[in-house]
């Protein structure tokens, strides 16, 4: 347990605030000495649990509830058996409560002064692959590497107007002797490189000896960078003067590094909030918005693949679903166009109507007159004459050349 202890504490940069250090430095000293820890079980503050929608603790579980994830202490990648719980069981019980049905979203709750960089990535990674809505509540403390993690969350929310946070930067503790030592008993320490080998721990020789350009620019900086454009882009209100390392009041950096401040029960409302908005606005429903049966004919599938509530398809799959859509969209142009030649059609035959009815009326008309009497169509001749054509005859030859 102690190498592995030491192992943490030491091989990697940290983002952490001064006093958090401050605290486990002495520790860090005890174990190079000779302290002894006995393997503890977590305390019940470190333990995740769910709440319904009154911030009561759920003990029936098909309850809708939101699940929450203490993140507490010094923050390391691996759990110690020291009692501290690392980063990536935080990512895992985070991940496992994602799957469940049960669980609307989650509430990150930190009182943490950082830790280890290696740290980080392991919880943001999990809090970007869940759907769900994650909301950070600060019980207190978060600064530095809780921060960065803080970030990723859709809302954070403080306790208190005095709770801690900001301290966004990186650094690194070194310790131990220059290349060439000699004791003052006589004793002489030297490491030696082999060749080809001249630039091994440049970092780590150069800062031992007060020149701390090669540290900063291999280590420290590209971590602090890479830290200041992600809260950049998760906080955007951010300014230069709220990324430079300074710790601050939660008052004092409302609507730029936190969104509001208030008790549990705030950051439980927001969670449902959050879960409501997105029940009731999700652009991509397939259940409602899908027929399903018709997307099972066009794949040749008697049922869809689905995973953590995602379905996802081939290639094969995805270019069949594009032939069916261009198919459909040749059809609603086809429709369209007959649409088109119907209605010109109607029209044809709505004038023609309307002349016929235009022809029968004068016919009427005509049969009306006094002393006529109905014409008549006599055909006979003497051999010399031409036919006599009727009324009904110019009747007839108007329609046919219509």
């Amino acid at each position: 347990m102690q190498f592995s202890f030491i192992k943490e504490l030491i091989e990697s940069s940290w983002a952490i605030n001064a006093i958090t250090m401050q605290i486990y430095a002495p520790v860090l000293r005890g174990v190079f000495n000779g302290l002894q820890f006995e393997r503890e079980n977590p305390d019940e503050k470190y333990m995740p649990f769910c709440v319904n929608r009154s911030g009561v603790n759920v003990v029936n579980e098909n309850e809708e509830c939101v699940f929450v994830q203490p993140v507490r202490g010094i923050l390391m990648k691996n759990t110690t058996e020291s009692g501290t719980i690392g980063t990536r069981l935080m990512a895992e019980r985070l991940l496992t409560a994602e799957k469940n049905k049960s669980v609307i979203g989650h509430i990150l709750v930190f009182e943490s002064g950082g830790g280890q960089t290696a740290a980080v990535p392991e919880l943001t990674d999990a809090i970007q692959k869940c759907k769900k809505p994650v909301v950070a509540w600060v019980d207190g403390l978060m600064c530095s590497a809780a921060m960065y993690i803080g970030s990723y969350c859709q809302q954070i929310i403080a306790s208190r107007e005095t709770d801690n946070v900001g301290c966004i930067g990186v650094m690194i503790e070194l310790g131990g002797f220059p290349k060439f030592n000699k004791m003052p008993d006589g004793y002489t320490s030297v490491r030696i490189y082999a060749d080809g080998s001249e630039e091994k721990n440049d970092e780590y020789e150069a800062a031992l000896t007060g020149d701390f350009k090669l540290v900063k620019e291999r280590i420290l900086n590209p971590a602090c960078v890479q830290f200041i454009n992600d809260i950049k882009t998760n906080r955007p209100n951010a300014k230069d003067e709220h990324l430079k390392g300074k710790t601050f009041f939660a008052s004092e950096v409302v609507g730029i590094l936190i969104d509001a401040i208030g008790d549990f029960q705030t950051a439980v409302d927001a969670v449902w909030q959050l879960h409501d908005k997105n029940k009731n606005h999700n652009p991509i429903n397939m259940e409602r918005q899908l027929n399903i049966a018709a997307l099972l004919a066009v794949l040749a599938v008697t049922e869809l693949a689905c995973e953590d509530g995602n379905t996802s398809f081939n290639e094969e799959q995805l270019e069949a679903i594009n032939e069916a859509l261009e198919a459909g969209n040749r059809a609603q142009t086809e429709l369209a166009t007959a649409n088109t030649n119907l209605q010109q059609v109607n029209a044809t035959l709505a004038e023609r109507d309307a002349t016929i009815a235009t022809l029968q009326q004068k016919i009427a008309e005509m049969e009306k007159k006094p002393g006529d009497n109905t014409a008549s169509v006599n055909k006979e001749t003497d051999g010399n004459s031409t036919p006599t054509v009727s009324i009904y005859d110019d009747v007839l030859n108007t329609l046919k050349r219509k």
